[in-house]
């Protein structure tokens, strides 16, 4: 094993407790284990079934792209592409991806649908490494693969 996997090991253990005791109440069916290769390897019906149970999902990766669907004047929307890859051999890599939702105004200033000119400490931005606690709110079918949508929680760039 390699420095980067015990050095991001560390990270992901050091960050899960501050996320959980940020939460407000008891975290039931957490699903440590789940990557965002696994969720896109589900079919529809067990997504469905993760989104009735209200599993709690803790996934890292990579923000891809941003679509803010929300005007000045309405209620913040925005949609995240969450990204990561693994290697095929050594001349390919495959990407699993999956979509966060982050509604509500407590976001606009954490994750900004567009990099600022001056950002602010703290502040999630396009190509971070985070880490997220989310819930499976559903998904869409393209080009014949399930692409599941997430509800986030809790966000925490990586280092």
């Amino acid at each position: 094993m390699n420095k980067r996997f015990f050095i991001g090991m560390a990270a992901v253990l050091t960050l899960f407790p501050v996320i959980l005791s940020a939460q407000d109440g008891e975290i039931d069916n957490l699903r440590f284990s789940m990557t965002i290769k696994d969720l896109t390897e589900l079919t529809a019906t067990e997504l469905d079934a993760m989104a009735s149970s209200g599993d709690w999902l803790l996934l890292d990766g990579s923000i891809a792209g941003m679509t803010l669907y929300s005007a000045d004047s309405e209620e913040y929307l925005l949609d995240v592409l969450l990204m990561q890859g693994e290697w095929i051999g050594l001349d390919q890599v495959k990407k699993y991806d999956c979509h966060l939702v982050f509604q509500g105004d407590r976001w606009r200033d954490i994750i900004p649908s567009s990099t600022p000119r001056n950002p602010v400490a703290g502040q999630i931005l396009l190509n971070d490494k985070v880490l997220v606690l989310a819930r499976v709110l559903g998904y869409d079918i393209v080009d014949s693969a399930v692409v599941p949508y997430l509800t986030v929680e809790k966000i925490r760039s990586l280092p």
